[in-house]
């Protein structure tokens, strides 16, 4: 099992060399020994374009993370863009709206879900949801609001290990809860000194080691605060397909060298399984 899984590079990281050279990115991915991405839109290039890069480097289009208003307003357009691609997952967030379980505004998003779930699942893709932290400061949460809702939509999980730890939340819990659920794991590190400084979202400009953050930084996975070797375990459970060993900021380190860290790091760690 731990042999036939996969090792994606999140691209929010690199997304500013993305936009100059969204090519020699992927060229750089490939060096490293990523199997493949996960898009955050195509960077002004045909889809053909891309699957075509792609296959010259050995590389898949894991999945990507489409705009729900995208995908709404123009289904068959997005959706046959990453059948193209060769995708096989669509991660869908509606985390960020303000909405609290049991309430009108809950359901009425939760329909929009079910909705976009059964379209990618009709068209052959697995809906994915991705937490970040802003998901568990609603009771119930709204990772689980939204995974008990659309359960019958087939809605899978991508869980953010560390925005889950960013957040307070139990880990374990979503491992095990949603082990039958959760084929792609976002392997996420972080660091703080002290987490009731960190308050509810972070500063992207790149902003670090502040006595007012607690001293929080995102990290290379494996060099921060998230227990892995505990949690793989778990994570295994799952018989995940994909591992996205993401962190958002390298600060004035170089993307691709954290990237390379985080690499690295997991592949030796599922090695060291075996």
């Amino acid at each position: 099992m731990i042999a036939t899984i996969k090792i994606a590079s999140p691209l929010f990281i690199v997304r500013e060399e993305a936009q100059k050279d969204f090519f020699g990115v992927l060229e750089k991915l490939a060096a490293i020994g990523y199997d493949g991405v996960e898009l955050l839109g195509l960077y002004g290039h045909e889809p053909a374009a891309i699957r075509a890069k792609l296959d010259a480097l050995g590389m898949v289009a894991m999945g990507a993370h489409v705009s729900i208003t995208e995908l709404e307003e123009q289904p068959e357009k997005t959706l046959d863009a990453y059948k193209t691609l060769g995708c096989q997952y669509i991660t869908l967030t509606l985390g960020g709206i303000a909405a609290t379980p049991n309430t009108p505004e809950f359901a009425q998003a939760a329909a929009r879900m079910q909705a976009l779930c059964r379209l990618c699942y009709d068209n052959g893709f697995t809906p994915l949801y991705h937490n970040h932290a802003g998901e568990f400061a609603t009771s119930p949460d709204l990772l689980s609001a939204y995974m008990d809702a659309c359960a019958a939509e087939r809605l899978c999980q991508e869980p953010d290990l560390g925005w889950m730890l960013y957040a307070g939340a139990d880990v374990a819990d979503y491992l095990i809860k949603y082990k039958d659920r959760t084929p792609v794991i976002h392997l996420k590190d972080i660091y703080a000194a002290d987490f009731s400084k960190i308050g509810p979202s972070v500063d992207h400009k790149g902003i670090k080691n502040s006595p007012e953050t607690g001293f929080f930084e995102f990290r290379p996975t494996g060099y921060g605060l998230l227990n892995l070797p505990k949690l793989m375990p778990l994570c295994l459970a799952c018989n995940p397909a994909w591992f996205v060993p993401d962190h958002d900021l390298a600060y004035e380190r170089d993307s691709f060298e954290d990237l390379r860290l985080s690499y690295e790091y997991v592949k030796g760690l599922l090695q060291m399984m075996c």
